[in-house]
């Protein structure tokens, strides 16, 4: 989870892009991000491209009836975010390791520069890059997964 190629925060996809900026977790540790970009090790990058996915009026419901411990955990939490509709991010991550489908990836050379920016640079691919996905499909996938007392299920 990490980064920004194309879209920014609040920048859902419903509209022309209005470009990249620092995305949280990389512009707090810039010069670890360079290090780990540059290191050769195998990345999975889920950028704020695809990882804003709206927890709406529709949704919320579903999840905070189900009278499971972890679905009354989430409930409780979003007591406290404090925002009607939060935006989760980190959620496409835990989901992509269990269904790669969900955030379809595309190799790319991804550079971070000094003001925290991941830019699509040329050279050999050294990250593979979810820049977009389907919010809808996540949550078909999501829901009935922590809706079930049953949460080590990771069946498609």
């Amino acid at each position: 989870m990490g980064g920004s190629i194309a879209r920014r925060y609040g920048d859902m996809g419903y509209a022309p892009p209005r470009g990249p900026e620092p995305e949280w977790n990389i512009k707090n540790d810039i010069p670890s991000a360079q290090k780990l970009f540059a290191s050769g090790v195998p990345i999975f990058m889920m950028p704020l491209d695809s990882t804003q996915l709206k927890l709406d009026e529709v949704k919320r419901p579903l999840i905070f009836q189900a009278g499971t411990s972890l679905t009354d955990a989430l409930t409780l939490l979003y007591h406290q975010w404090g925002q009607q509709t939060p935006t989760l991010f980190d959620v496409m991550t835990v989901a992509y390791i269990l269904n790669p489908k969900l955030c379809p990836v595309t190799p790319m050379h991804i550079s971070v520069d000094d003001q925290g920016f991941t830019r699509p640079t040329p050279g050999t691919p050294n990250a593979q890059v979810c820049l977009d996905s389907d919010p809808e499909a996540f949550f078909r996938f999501v829901i009935p997964r922590i809706n079930t007392n049953n949460h080590a299920s990771t069946s498609n």
